[in-house]
């Protein structure tokens, strides 16, 4: 992303970029509209989970000067001055990242296992073997209070603290349930380490909490219940 791209709200991709959005099944607008609208899902952001980026061809002044393909909306406003961008497609989906972004192995696992023809995945997996190859990196992670962790498990009672929770906890070795603690409003997008924004659920509920298709309206419903269970602990 350049400070031209920055300054314009154009971001102009690769042609790498630009042959992986057709092969998707994009074409870019004519005549500078951003009539066609694509999708694309980040990988390696825990901020940004979609970009929805307008696609076209812009006409440039001077009549030697070819059309110039160029991508505006949330792709402009993600991405800061400096950034190396990725963007890739597996069938007709489309992916970003920025180059330094650390992308989860199980993830990308996931997107290929739904996008790929399954006999050439079997195919692939069957042709790896041997031990991983190691890696180093420095991580920036959150410092996270032990007593929030503890007060949470404590307030939940060994239960799943979403209402709509229908799962069946297992039992851990010392004979309690097993829960994990999760903030509500997720440290990365500005939540508190705090027993107000911390909750115990269970795995299935904590999962879909970051990857279901109704994980904001869960959200909501978690917060709720949170505010509610702190605040008969005050007056209690």
């Amino acid at each position: 992303m350049s400070k031209t791209d920055k300054s314009k709200a154009a971001y102009v991709p690769a042609e790498g970029q630009k042959a992986a959005i057709i092969a998707a099944g994009h074409l870019p607008s004519a005549g500078g509209g951003s009539g066609e609208t694509i999708k694309l899902e980040v990988l390696g952001d825990i901020k940004t989970a979609f970009l929805e980026a307008s696609f076209y061809d812009s006409q440039r002044k001077g009549a030697n000067r070819a059309p110039e393909t160029r991508m505006g909306r949330d792709i402009v406003r993600w991405a800061k001055v400096g950034d190396e961008i990725v963007i890739g497609n597996i069938g007709s989906k489309l992916f970003a990242a920025k180059a330094d972004a650390t992308v989860d192995t199980a993830v990308f696992g996931r997107l290929l296992a739904a996008e790929t023809d399954p006999r050439k995945v079997i195919a692939k997996a069957m042709k790896v073997s041997g031990k991983p190859k190691r890696r180093q990196r420095t991580v920036d992670d959150f410092v996270r209070n032990p007593w929030v962790v503890a007060g949470a498990l404590q307030r939940s009672e060994g239960k799943c603290e979403l209402p709509t929770c229908k799962h069946q906890l297992f039992v851990r070795e010392d004979g309690t349930n097993y829960l994990e603690v999760h903030h509500v409003l997720p440290l990365g997008e500005g939540g508190d380490d705090s027993l107000s924004n911390a909750a115990a659920i269970c795995p299935s509920c904590h999962r879909e909490q970051h990857f279901g298709e109704n994980r904001q309206q869960l959200r909501q419903t978690l917060a709720t219940a949170v505010a509610a269970s702190t605040a008969a602990l005050v007056t209690a």
